[in-house]
């Protein structure tokens, strides 16, 4: 189960749209790996609601448990970010349940954990993400060629910052054909765990595949299926 935990915190980093900057497309997306035998199936899929506020969702499920998450946030394509309003998180299966759901309250800059009433402040200038959100400012900054690419989330306790950078091009091999990527390495202070990310350059960065690699090991996540407003796509 704890790699199972991993795998979700890894696929957090996913960032399947193909729209141009400041735009968001609903879409959904497929990826598959093996762990210890098992077969996880992970779901992602962008859905647009009223008054531009978009509802992500991602769900890893095998036969050792299953996550799923949600987060809902506000959209500002004139500013290019995502403000946050809810987050949930529940966890099942082997192992013990959690579950865990944060509303953000903008009007009083706060955050709060709806299990125990917890409360925390929030800077709205610091443009804070939750879980999921962060992921949606990843990849427009891609596509917008930044190169700093620091996230900082919370979780009502504590916030975390979130640091990636560009190692290079590289052609990868996938179930859709070959394709184009820029391949991007989480900065972390442990020497022990390295976790690496492509993007599809020439498809507003799709995400084709995620790794991690500890104590001589690697663990990796392959898009299997993408689909865009409801089309396949069929091939790189």
């Amino acid at each position: 189960m704890a790699r199972l935990g991993w795998l979700v915190g890894i696929v957090l980093l996913q960032i399947t749209n193909l729209a141009h900057a400041g735009e968001l497309t609903p879409f959904e997306n497929k990826y598959s790996a093996k762990l210890y035998g098992f077969t996880i199936d992970v779901t992602s899929k962008l859905n647009a609601q009223a008054d531009g506020i978009f509802e992500f969702s991602f769900d890893a499920n095998s036969t050792l448990g299953r996550v799923t998450e949600t987060s809902q946030f506000k959209w500002n394509s004139a500013e290019d970010f995502a403000t946050p309003l809810q987050y949930h998180y529940k966890r099942t299966g082997v192992g013990k349940n959690k579950e865990q759901i944060l509303n953000f309250d903008w009007a009083k800059n706060e955050v709060i954990n709806t299990k125990n009433d917890a409360r925390m402040a929030l800077d709205a200038s610091k443009k804070i993400q939750d879980s999921l959100s962060y992921q949606l400012q990843l990849r427009q900054d891609l596509m917008a060629k930044k190169k700093n690419l620091s996230y900082l989330i919370t979780n009502a306790k504590k916030n975390k910052e979130y640091k990636f950078e560009i190692v290079g091009d590289e052609v990868l091999d996938t179930p859709l054909g070959k394709v184009n990527t820029v391949k991007i390495k989480r900065v972390q202070t442990s020497d022990e765990r390295e976790t690496y990310a492509w993007f599809a350059k020439d498809f507003q960065y799709l995400l084709v595949r995620l790794q991690q690699e500890e104590n001589g090991s690697a663990y990796t996540i392959y898009i299997s299926k993408a689909s865009l407003n409801g089309k396949a796509i069929e091939h790189f």
